[in-house]
C-alpha cells in the first residue's frame, strides 16, 4: 500500500488531512475516508500525485465533486475509482451525465444541491453554494448555480471546501461555524482580498490554501493554475497567519477531536 495512504489510514480519534494537489483532499476521520475533487493523473501536473488512484479506490469511501472542470472532476481518476472501487460519488446536478460518461452507476452516486443537507457514510454533509469565477475578478459566463462547495462535520469539527467560487454573502454570514477551511487565493476565485475578506470574517481555527503548485502554468491558464498563498498570509491579522497552514502535497495534517461531540 501507499506508504502515505498507509499512514493516513491510521488516524483514528482525530483528523487527518492529506493534499493532493489543487483542490483535491482526502480526509480521514471517524473512520471514514473521504476526498475532495480528485485530479490525479493529469499529464500536466508538475509531479505525480503523492497517492495514486489506484492506491486509494480500495480504501475510498466517497468522493466529492464541487463543479464539472476537469481539474476537479478528473476524467483519468474518476474512471478508476468507478471500475476498481466500491466508493460512492457526491456530484452536483450538473454533473450527474458526465459522471455516468465516466461510468459511474445511478446507485453510486448522490446529487447535492446547495442548502438541501444529508448524511452519508455516517456523516453530515451541507452542500453550499458557489459561483464560479474568471478572469479579471469577473463572474465566469459559464457560472451553474447547480456547483456546491461542502461543509462536512467530523469529530465536532465543521471543514469547509468552498469548490471554485468568488465571494458570496452566504460564506460570511452562514459560515461563522466552519473550524477548517480551504481557500484557493486564484484570479478565479477569490484571490487574495476576497479570501482575506471571508477568513477574517469566520475566524476559523485552521486556514489551509489550495489551488496552487500543482500544474504547469501557462500564460493562458494562469488564473486558475498561479496562487498566491504567501501574499495571502501577510495579508491577514497576526492571529489569523497563527491559523494559516500552507501544507506539502503528500502531507498529512492532524487535528485533535473536539471534546464536546
Amino acid at each position: 500500500m501507499n506508504a502515505i495512504l498507509r499512514e493516513l489510514l491510521t488516524v483514528r480519534d482525530e483528523i487527518g488531512l492529506c493534499w493532493v494537489g489543487n483542490a483535491g483532499w482526502l480526509v480521514r476521520g471517524e473512520g471514514t475516508l473521504v476526498a475532495f475533487d480528485l485530479d490525479l493523473e493529469r499529464a500536466s501536473r508538475l509531479r505525480p500525485s503523492p497517492v495514486p488512484a489506484v492506491d486509494l479506490a480500495p480504501v475510498l469511501d466517497v468522493a466529492f465533486v464541487t463543479h464539472g472542470h476537469g481539474d476537479h472532476f478528473g476524467e483519468h481518476s474518476a474512471r478508476i475509482l468507478a471500475e476498481q472501487s466500491r466508493c460512492m460519488f457526491v456530484v452536483p446536478a450538473n454533473c450527474v451525465e458526465r459522471a455516468k460518461g465516466f461510468g459511474i452507476s445511478d446507485s453510486r452516486m448522490v446529487v447535492a444541491r446547495p442548502g438541501e443537507p444529508f448524511e452519508i457514510a455516517g456523516l453530515r454533509v451541507e452542500p453550499q453554494r458557489a459561483l464560479h469565477g474568471h478572469t479579471n475578478f469577473a463572474v465566469y459566463r459559464g457560472a451553474n448555480l447547480d456547483d456546491c462547495g461542502y461543509v462536512i462535520t467530523l469529530h465536532g469539527h465543521k471543514i469547509f471546501e468552498p469548490g471554485d467560487t468568488v465571494l458570496l454573502q452566504d460564506h460570511m454570514e452562514d459560515l461563522t461555524d466552519v473550524s477548517v477551511l480551504f481557500v484557493s487565493p486564484t484570479l478565479h476565485n477569490m484571490h487574495i482580498a476576497g479570501s482575506k475578506t471571508l477568513i477574517e470574517a469566520i475566524r476559523p481555527e485552521f486556514v489551509i490554501p489550495q489551488h496552487f503548485d500543482t500544474y504547469h502554468a501557462t500564460e493562458q491558464n494562469s488564473y486558475w493554475t498561479v496562487g498566491y498563498p504567501e501574499e495571502l498570509r501577510a495579508a491577514l491579522s497576526p492571529e489569523m497567519q497563527r491559523r494559516f497552514h500552507r501544507l506539502d502535497q503528500g502531507e498529512i495534517f492532524r487535528i485533535a477531536a473536539r471534546g464536546d461531540q
